[in-house]
Formats: structure tokens, C-alpha cells, sequence
């Protein structure tokens, strides 16, 4: 059996950081859920974590503020977050935003 691989280069319509620097405004679902993503990374984040903890960190903050905390628990999850991880990872623009989002909440 021969497995043919797609590659689509995803469009996001919404970039996240401007959300987090209050350049745009939110509906209530989408504040409530920034509002969670930014309380949780403010907990969690460290200025001594790697770049790879702090990417795995953001992307499970984030699947928790928009799908709930189980969304992590369940099978599945920790490839998924693997593989969100390695792209935001391998993306400079990405890698970037990365970096200032864990510049802005990191103690």
C-alpha cells in the first residue's frame, strides 16, 4: 500500500499576536479564551525555559483556553502537540512571535 502525502500551506484569517498586544478587538468567546491563554501562560512560563519547552508550553495553553483542559488528557493529544509544536518551530515568523509572546509573560 502506497501512502501519497499531501502539503497545503495553511492560511491562518487571524493572527494571534495581535490579540495579545490589544491591536484588535475580540467578541466575548474570543477574549474569554485570550484572557485564559494569557493568566496561564503568566503562571507557567520561565525566562530559563528553552524555546522548545516555552513552544510546547504556548501550544498546550493554548488548546486548553480554546477546546478546554481535557482536549490534553485525551489520546491523541501529545502528538498533536508535537506536531504543532515542530511547526511553529521550523517557521521563523512563527519562531518569532513565539519569542515575544514569552518575552512579554515570562518571570
Amino acid at each position: 500500500m502506497q501512502t501519497t502525502i499531501e502539503r497545503e500551506l495553511w492560511k491562518n484569517d487571524k493572527v494571534m499576536l495581535p490579540f495579545l498586544l490589544s491591536e484588535e478587538k475580540l467578541n466575548k468567546k474570543e477574549a474569554s479564551s485570550i484572557d485564559l491563554f494569557e493568566k496561564g501562560l503568566e503562571a507557567d512560563i520561565k525566562k530559563n525555559d528553552t524555546i522548545e519547552i516555552a513552544v510546547e508550553k504556548i501550544v498546550k495553553m493554548a488548546l486548553a483556553a480554546e477546546f478546554g483542559p481535557s482536549l490534553l488528557t485525551s489520546p491523541g493529544s501529545r502528538a498533536m502537540i508535537n506536531t504543532i509544536s515542530y511547526g511553529i518551530l521550523h517557521d521563523a515568523e512563527l519562531r518569532k512571535q513565539v519569542l515575544l509572546i514569552v518575552d512579554r509573560f515570562a518571570k
